[in-house]
Parts: structure tokens; sequence; C-alpha cells
């Protein structure tokens, strides 16, 4: 996306980046300098990121393991694209405005892992998570001093598997209140009461709930947006394949993610501590997009997917319009480069 502050590729495989070249301008740099662990010699998805001179605005996942930093000086007379080399396929990564003689190049390595992964899980399904792990791959330059780069990036993705009955966003204690003005304080099934009363409709109205549904049983990215110029920095598709709106009230700057479940045994969760967004801003127009793209699968296609999941303040009056069913099986995955 050519307006985008960061550019990212998605790989199918690890050991193609590991073992590549990103090519900089006239500079050539053999990313066998660079620590990948394990994932130079194992296969896993790899996101690479390039924001360039840019800061970026979101470092890895919640919870994600680092594997490795690490930073190169690195001589370029040219200017010109970034090239991700790997080998049998040269790919655009993003382009140099200017042409500094000298400068430091950033690479952070980390790995992804669904929050899921991080719970009680059947020792028959163990074996399974490696192809919910994905290798992120962060690249960015400085030309000069930067005292900003030693300042910790706060904002993270949440990086999770949902099921059919999706997640929701809320602000726990101020969902509850309500919940419990309105069916009392004992143990209740939400989601039938969803479908049987009027309170889903009451929590959307009141701004209390963002519940998206329907959804299939994979591993997704959530990112909380506090300005408009943050999505520059997050993968994403021109046109995403799925999108819904709703009320979220002002006051709620960092609500929690809370995945579907937790709706069948109510108020279970409020015992639990779950990862939380920011979406800052004053308009209580909530939007939620879907981008469902894919790793890349080098000479080939589109691989396996990758959804991305985009939450935002607009202003305006809300029409609240929820996302009840999120197939990601029934659209085309598209790719973010």
């Amino acid at each position: 996306m050519k307006d985008d502050m960061a550019r990212y590729i998605t790989v199918n495989d690890s050991r193609l980046v590991a073992s590549g070249n990103l090519q900089i301008g006239s500079a050539l740099l053999d990313l066998n300098e660079v620590d990948f662990g394990e994932f130079r010699s194992t296969q896993r998805k790899v996101i690479v990121g390039w924001s360039g001179e840019e800061r970026a605005r979101y470092s890895s996942a919640v919870r994600s393991r680092e594997i490795s930093t690490k930073e190169i000086s690195v001589n370029d007379e040219s200017g010109g694209r970034v090239i991700l080399d790997l080998g049998c396929e040269r790919l655009i990564l993003g382009e140099l405005k200017a042409a500094p003689k000298s400068y430091q190049l950033y690479v952070n390595v980390s790995l992804e892992i669904p929050l899921k992964a991080f719970g009680d899980v059947p020792d028959h399904i163990k074996p399974l998570l490696q192809y919910s792990e994905i290798v992120r791959v962060t690249i960015d330059i400085s030309c000069g001093n930067d005292e900003e780069r030693t300042h910790t990036i706060s904002k993270r993705p949440v990086y999770d598997g949902y099921g059919n009955l999706g997640f929701f966003i809320a602000d726990l204690n101020k969902m509850n209140e309500y919940i419990v003005s309105r069916l009392g304080s004992g143990v209740v099934n939400l989601k039938d009461a969803f479908c049987e009363t009027e309170i889903a409709n009451e929590l959307f109205a009141e701004g209390l709930l963002v519940l998206v549904w329907g959804m299939t049983p994979w591993h997704y990215y959530l990112y909380g947006v506090d300005e408009p110029e943050d999505t520059a920095f997050i993968p994403r598709l021109s046109r995403p394949q799925f999108q819904g709106t709703y009320r979220l009230r002002r006051d709620i700057k960092n609500p929690s993610v809370v995945p579907g479940e937790f709706l069948l045994n109510w108020p279970e969760c409020m015992a639990k501590k779950f990862p939380t967004i920011t979406v800052a801003g004053n308009g209580e127009v909530l939007k939620i997009e879907v981008n469902v793209m894919g790793f890349y699968v080098p000479n080939v296609g589109i691989g396996p997917p990758m959804s991305v999941i985009i939450a935002s303040r607009e202003d305006g009056e809300p029409k609240i319009d929820p996302l009840l069913m999120v197939d990601i099986e029934a659209v085309e995955p598209g790719l973010c480069f």
C-alpha cells in the first residue's frame, strides 16, 4: 500500500527470509548476520515489516518471545528501493526517499504465539501449536543519533485464537454493572440471553459491548488505534473483507479483549486478567474491520490465511451494525504488499 508509513511482506517460510538478503539502495545486507534462532532451519510463517525512518508505532504481539535485536551500520550512496531477496524471488519492501552515505539499521526478531497456547493445552494439541506461531521481523533505520529509539513502544497487538463465538471488547466492570441491573447477580449464559432477550441490543445501545461473532476458528491479530495515522503502521488491505460499526462510550479507552466462550458463564471472566487495547479519541463510533490476507508462497501464490482486525474510533452518530458472521474461508485472501 503506497500510502503506508510501514510496509509488510508475509512469507510462508522463515528459512527463506533468514537465508536471504536485504537490498537497501546500493547497500546489501546478508540476513545471515541476523539471529533467527531455531527458525533459520525450522519452518515458520513470517511477517517482515519495514518502517524506514519512521518510528514504528507497534511492537510485537502481547507475550511474544524476543529472539534477537541487532544494530547494523549500513552505507548507501544511491538511495532507491528496499528489496527482500529470497533467492527464488525478489520482493519490494519499501523505498528510501533520501540517500545518506551511512545510517544505522535496527532489526528485531520475535516469535508470536497465540495467547491460548499459554493456557492448559492438551498434550495431543501441543505439537500442532507450531502452525500458529509466527516469526515477526521488524526493520527500521536512523540517519543519526535518535534518542527516541531507546524508548519502549508500549502498543502491542493481541494475537490469539478465536472460535465460532468470536470475541468481545468491553470494560468488564461497566458491562457487569449493567448486566446485574438487568439480569441479577447470578451466573448467566449470555450467549442464550443474547438470543432470547434484548440484553445484547441494550448493551450495544449503551456503548458497553463490541461483539464479533460467527468467526471461522483461526488465529487473529487485533490492533487498537489511538489516532488515524496509526493505521499506516498496521498490515492491512485497502479494502477489508468485513466491516462492522458499534457504539463505544468515550470514557472507555482501554477495554479488555475477551474470547467469546466466556459469555457462557458470566461473570466468570471477572476473576481473570485479559489483554487490553487502546482506542483513544472522543468519538463514540467504533469501527471494526477484518483484513483477510495470506502468507505468500514464492512463485506459487497465497498460502495460509493471516487475519488482522483493526479497532478504531470515529466521530459521528453511531449506527450499530455488528459483525455477527466472519467467515474468512468464504472470501478471497489478499496480500498486503
